[in-house]
């Protein structure tokens, strides 16, 4: 079998140089990948440019005539590191009959019998026609195209075959490495070897047999996806702020970052990786990292893994996922009372907290309650404490309050509140002509105030929300503080 040097014209004997063909870009070692080019996890990159592999070894390239005698088939073999899915295959071709309008090529995907090192399991096949009467120096336009009805997801290594039952008018590309001169004898069931372009291997080891003349690459290209990432793991979703490396996550990188057969930086898998933090910061080719977060809030934490394909076009191939994390905000404790004698309201105020508790400075403790209420034994001065906790620490305030026989109840200064609980009216009786009467707010703010005219007294209380309230009455130098409830 006879491999004739491709032609413009076929009474000429040509070679094709690059400048004829789209060249190969730069493979990408050491490039700078380019981020926005993102994918999220689970999603794929698409055909695999054998023709560029092929390209890659050889300034010229070669057509031989398909027979129906021996090596009627060119087959390649393509590595499966991980699972992948094939659901077809290109290659360049053109038939020379005129007396045809087409010729058929029959294309078939099959598995890889390691034990024979030769085609296993058929697993698809479509028949195509090849319509090209002349040869063109632009690879596209004797592009054919072979579609399975069922994409296959191939786990092992596989071939793919083109097959014709008819005569040598069908011609298929295929370039050379070592012969250039277009009258060695080419053999289909090729051994790749080439690091600088690794296809690796073809289901014949045709090296061995006939020596480095027959190392060349038929032109063909599988459609295939495969997975970028599943994601990563992130070790806590919710940290403290300013703990050193809280933040840890750690990512498995799929098969085919180590695989030269489909990443130009396989050697070096990690050197094209970067973990954006989410405030500013970033790092970069380390499948495990950590973090410190100065500042509470949520974060999102992406990875963003970089392939270098050999892609004539654009080899880059970048494959992102992103989880968030939670960064707890400091505790901060504060409260506000309202005194009334020796009954005092207490609320908290603080942020941030999961749980509470109360020292009213007397011996008395209080639970985790927002609000409160201690009616103290005795008149003086006493340091309440409130403390405020959460998973990333405690805070604690302290506050002087003073207590004085001044509104104590008594016969000669009281009244009566109801209902309580209310939702429109309230009705307060018993009161001093002249007395104050105030409505006042868990942060002791005054919202509504009222003088008495005789010793009863109406509010409206609608414009007030559901919650707790203290109504206080000032007569002279004498004051008097009750809970109010609005309930509606």
């Amino acid at each position: 079998m006879k491999k004739t040097l491709l032609t413009i014209l076929s009474v000429c004997l040509l070679s094709i140089s690059f400048s004829q063909l789209q060249v190969p870009i730069s493979k990408g070692n050491g490039d700078t990948p380019i981020w926005p080019m993102q994918k999220a996890a689970g999603d794929s990159c698409g055909v695999y440019y054998n023709n560029y592999v092929g390209l890659a070894k050889t300034s010229t390239v070669f057509f031989e005539a398909m027979r129906t005698t021996t090596f009627e088939a060119r087959a390649q073999l393509f590595h499966a590191a991980q699972p992948i899915e094939v659901s077809g295959f290109s290659f360049y071709a053109f038939e020379t009959n005129p007396l045809l309008d087409s010729l058929m090529a029959i294309c078939h995907l099959y598995d890889h019998d390691i034990t024979n090192d030769s085609m296993g399991v058929l697993l698809a096949v479509d028949t195509v026609w090849v319509k090209h009467q002349a040869y063109s120096a632009v690879l596209p336009d004797i592009q054919v195209n072979a579609t399975f009805d069922t994409p296959v997801t191939v786990t092992e290594d596989y071939l793919v075959a083109v097959y014709t039952e008819d005569d040598d008018s069908l011609k298929i590309i295929v370039s050379d490495f070592l012969g250039g001169d277009g009258n060695t004898e080419a053999v289909s069931y090729i051994y790749y070897s080439d690091p600088g372009a690794p296809s690796f291997h073809g289901w014949y080891n045709a090296l061995n047999t006939y020596g480095a003349s027959y190392d060349g690459d038929y032109l063909i290209n599988p459609l295939v996806k495969y997975d970028l990432n599943d994601g990563f793991t992130i070790l806590d979703d919710t940290i403290c702020p300013e703990l050193v490396s809280a933040g840890c996550v750690t990512y498995t990188q799929k098969a085919n970052y180590s695989d030269a057969h489909y990443n130009s930086s396989s050697a070096t898998p990690s050197n094209n990786l970067q973990w954006l933090w989410g405030d500013g910061f970033q790092n970069t080719n380390i499948l495990s990292a950590c973090h410190t977060y100065n500042n509470p809030g949520d974060y999102a934490i992406s990875l963003n893994d970089t392939l270098y394909r050999y892609d004539f076009s654009n080899n880059v191939c970048v494959g992102q996922a992103t989880e968030m994390i939670h960064v707890i905000d400091t505790v901060v404790a504060d409260f506000t009372f309202i005194t009334g004698g020796i009954i005092v309201d207490f609320t908290s105020t603080a942020g941030a907290a999961d749980s509470l508790a109360w020292n009213f400075g007397d011996g008395n403790t209080g639970g985790d309650s927002l609000t409160i209420q201690h009616n103290y034994d005795s008149l003086g001065t006493f340091d309440v404490w409130l403390y405020a906790y959460n998973e990333c620490g405690v805070d604690s305030v302290m506050m002087q309050v003073t207590t004085d026989d001044v509104g104590i109840d008594n016969n000669e200064f009281n009244f009566n509140l109801f209902p309580n609980p209310a939702n429109s009216l309230i009705s307060l009786t018993g009161l001093r002509e002249g007395s104050t009467v105030e409505i006042i707010n868990i942060l002791g703010e005054s919202i509504l105030v009222e003088t008495a005219v005789d010793a009863t007294l109406e509010l409206e209380i609608n414009d007030l929300s559901n919650g707790t309230y203290f109504v206080r009455v000032s007569n002279d130098n004498d004051y008097l503080t009750k809970k109010l409830v609005v309930r509606k």
